[in-house]
């Protein structure tokens, strides 16, 4: 796997915290919450796992952690939002780019809210295939949809040159032919608001060697 280059994170103090207490939990953050749990019962309600822990990766503040059956691993780059994780669970400050977990470690794995901000398709595919890599049994990521009202939006505002997010969008079969690509085989697809909002789950699981 190519080395990947990472800068610090540079955020101001309490950032972590603040993030885990009102950014999905307050105003139209709660609707997302709601709406991605939502998604995530409806994907493992199609699938079936091997007894074991479940990686959270990246966990942020561990916000979809609960939402896993089972034990689960909090994986996550930022030292600070490991640290505002329930120390209920197993926590570890390391990149997805590299797991440092042996290959089949886990029962299952969620990767949510990180791809969209992986550029290029080069990265996401290492990414994905990491995570195939420490993962018996279903994996569970998302990406942002590129073939939606809110992605159109963030495109008007970049033209207007208005600030925007940098985060990435692409379309729904170019992000399954990067899938597939990885080494994984898509079982299931669920838009929280098809056509609407970007945020879109998939469930895959490794293809058979």
């Amino acid at each position: 796997m190519r080395a990947v280059r990472e800068t610090p994170y540079e955020r101001e103090p309490g950032y972590a915290a603040r993030y885990r207490d009102r950014r999905f939990r307050t105003g139209s953050g709660a609707g997302t919450d709601a709406r991605e749990r939502r998604a995530l019962a409806a994907l493992l309600a199609q699938a079936t796992w091997p007894d074991g822990p479940w990686l959270d990766a990246p966990s942020g503040a561990g916000r979809m952690s609960a939402a896993l059956p089972g034990a689960v691993v909090q994986v996550d780059r930022d030292p600070t939002m490991v640290a505002a994780c329930d120390p209920g669970h197993a926590r570890v400050c390391a990149s997805v780019h590299a797991l440092p977990f042996r290959d089949d470690a886990f029962a299952g794995v969620l990767c949510h809210r990180l791809l969209q901000h992986i550029p290029t398709a080069v990265e996401r595919r290492d990414i994905l295939r990491e995570l195939g890599r420490v993962a018996r049994g279903p994996i569970v990521v998302s990406f942002f949809d590129a073939c939606s009202l809110q992605h159109l939006r963030r495109r008007l505002r970049r033209r207007f040159g208005k600030r925007v997010s940098g985060r990435s969008a692409v379309a729904r079969h170019v992000f399954l032919a990067e899938l597939r690509a990885a080494g994984l085989e898509v079982v299931a697809v669920r838009a929280l608001r098809r056509f609407l909002a970007e945020q879109t789950l998939v469930l895959c699981r490794r293809a058979a060697r």
